[in-house]
């Protein structure tokens, strides 16, 4: 158990980021719906990504990860920019 707590105290404290300043110029955020079959898996969403920032995506299955993945490689986000490099 000491083991344990000794990997826990390691973890760093998360880090709090506020949209502001200049840091955050090339930070993606747009409106997204995607709708599959007629099925809204994402319907009056924002999307923000912050430049530098890795992201996972977590959830249970049907709700749209890959979708929204797909969408983002294929360019279909309107507004999304094209310079920006996916896999």
């Amino acid at each position: 158990m000491a083991e344990f707590n000794q990997k826990k105290d390691k973890v760093p404290a998360p880090e709090v980021r506020h949209n502001k300043g200049k840091n955050f110029k090339t930070d993606i955020i747009l409106p997204v719906n995607i709708i599959v079959g007629g099925n809204h898996l994402l319907e009056d969403t924002t999307l923000q990504l912050v430049q530098g920032t890795k992201y996972g995506l977590i959830g249970r299955n049907g709700i749209g990860k890959t979708c929204l993945i797909d969408a983002i490689s294929a360019a279909d986000i309107e507004g999304f920019p094209k310079n920006i490099h996916t896999l």
